[in-house]
């Protein structure tokens, strides 16, 4: 016969848990790798909320202990779209995340279930790409303790995040970007357009707007707040970019926007969708500033130029991130090295060659 404590005790994701109720209270915690570990830690628990029911070390996560993806939301709305920039990354990882721990409540997030989401998402993307998930992930779960719905001992520190090469020096090649092309529909292909021959990053193109954008003087105005650096800027409008806009810019409002005039939320999904089918592989959107950057320099460009034109700080972080030569570029400079002859050294050897003289020998 069952033990009426059994229904205290579960095993999930290569773990013992505990859950039971004091004074109107629940309480739910990770009790160990076996079930008598886990009846251990329920029993010590017990002891301490009789001896110290005021102790702060011990903490009742909330009846409801809300979903994943029911906290997330609440997340995105209460504190992501009020307090970062950026939230609309945000809600693009979340959706990522919620596919693996979305039904899944709060208490039954552990270190090995993390683990576990982490070596499946691997598989499929680049490590700064799973560092961002993991970031989005701690910071959602650190809330989550701030606003009482996760145990303060949950192990936030050890939620690792991956070293990383910040120092990309991918650049997209003229063959890879006519495949691109070809693959990306209406709605992406002017978005890398202005990309490629802007430098601007991918949230000053959604936040782009008609009167950002002035056709006389042939400058695109990035607002401080629309810009990494909170500074504004001016960025210059070659004829691709003067022809695009001219076709496609609004008479006010956002010029890439969806039905509701609303800009777009993300590109990710469609970005990834099209490099794929175009069969390019590590390549992110943010390259597409590179490979400005780096053609910018190829063609002749001044780096201080390039500098405001990207909105760098200093020269020296504009050299070191974006100023690097493509192969091409290398075997152009040193074949140009090779002496070549001078004028006159090639009218010489343009001249017939002189027939040999003989000597003609008489007898005296």
């Amino acid at each position: 016969m069952r033990s009426r404590n059994e229904k205290y005790f579960r095993y999930r994701d290569g773990a013992w848990y505990f859950d039971f109720c004091k004074n109107g209270k629940r309480y739910i915690r990770l009790g160990g790798p076996t079930k008598q570990a886990a009846k251990d830690a329920m029993a010590r628990l017990q002891v301490e909320l009789l001896n110290k029911p005021e102790s702060p070390d011990t903490y009742a996560i909330e009846a409801e202990d809300p979903t994943f993806s029911e906290f997330a939301a609440e997340y995105l709305e209460m504190y992501a779209k009020r307090k970062k920039r950026s939230w609309q990354k945000d809600d693009y990882i979340i959706r990522k995340l919620n596919e693996f721990f979305g039904q899944r409540r709060l208490s039954q997030i552990s270190l090995l279930l993390i683990e576990k989401y982490k070596r499946q998402r691997q598989a499929a993307v680049s490590t700064p790409t799973l560092n961002r998930d993991m970031a989005c992930l701690k910071k959602i779960l650190a809330v989550a303790v701030d606003w009482d719905k996760l145990v303060p001992k949950f192990p936030l520190k050890k939620i690792e995040i991956a070293k990383e090469n910040n120092m990309r020096t991918r650049v997209l090649s003229l063959d890879e970007e006519t495949k691109l092309m070809e693959k990306a529909g209406p709605r992406l292909t002017p978005v890398i357009i202005l990309a490629v021959n802007t430098g601007l990053r991918i949230g000053e193109i959604r936040k782009l707007r008609r009167e950002h954008i002035n056709f006389s003087t042939r400058f695109i105005t990035v607002p401080a707040e629309n810009s990494k650096s909170k500074k504004t800027r001016q960025v210059p409008m070659n004829a691709v970019v003067l022809d695009l806009l001219r076709g496609l810019a609004p008479v006010s409002g956002f010029v890439f926007r969806n039905r509701s005039g609303e800009p777009y939320k993300s590109t990710q999904g469609g970005w990834t969708s099209v490099r794929r089918k175009a069969g390019i592989k590590d390549l992110w959107f943010h390259d597409l500033r590179h490979t400005f950057a780096t053609r910018f320099i190829e063609k002749g460009g001044n780096v201080v130029v390039l500098s405001k034109i990207l909105g760098h700080s200093t020269i020296s972080l504009t050299y070191n991130r974006y100023c690097h030569p493509s192969n091409d570029s290398m075997l152009a400079a040193v074949e140009n090295m090779v002496r070549k002859p001078d004028q006159d050294e090639r009218k010489h050897e343009s001249l017939p060659a002189a027939p040999p003289v003989t000597i003609s020998k008489t007898t005296n």
